[in-house]
């Protein structure tokens, strides 16, 4: 007798798992066309849906013993750059907003003008925001023993 079980990989199953909700995605289409079964149908499409999550997920891992989700925390030299660029984003939007609010302005298209005026204030309110998290991961990269008590990290010997 053979002790030992052969176990798929993660991968092998993420693509057959990937595979099967594309047949039952295509037997819900088949089954929503049919009016007797239009409900059954939608539900069949429902469990294709979540099993090509599922499948998804299981493509992405390396073994089953991983630890899931795996730890994704950035650096706080990546969290800088990232808020960097969307400043720099930012910045360039809110210059095309006020070429529009003034266009919309010269144009007395009033709807217009309301329309970029909420997302000017929405860029107000973000302003205060972004510069806080700002301040907050200079302070963290300045400051790494500060950085580790906060991430849950032990002291380094």
């Amino acid at each position: 007798m053979h002790t030992t079980t052969s176990r798929v990989s993660p991968r092998v199953a993420g693509w057959l798992a990937i595979s099967g909700s594309l047949v039952i995605a295509v037997t819900g289409g088949f089954l929503i066309a049919n009016p007797p079964w239009s409900i059954l149908g939608a539900f069949v499409l429902v469990a294709a849906t979540i099993l090509l999550s599922v499948g998804t997920v299981w493509l992405h891992r390396r073994s089953w013993h991983e630890p899931w989700p795996p730890d994704a925390t950035r650096s706080v030299q990546q969290q800088l750059r990232r808020l960097r660029v969307m400043s720099v984003v930012g910045s360039i939007l809110w210059v095309g907003l006020i070429a529009l609010a003034i266009l919309s302005i010269i144009s007395r298209n009033w709807w217009q003008l309301l329309y970029v005026a909420f997302f000017l204030v929405m860029g107000l309110s973000n302003l205060s925001l972004n510069r806080r998290t700002l301040r907050l991961l200079r302070e963290s990269a300045t400051a790494p023993e500060r950085s580790a008590v906060i991430h849950g990290q032990p002291d380094s010997p």
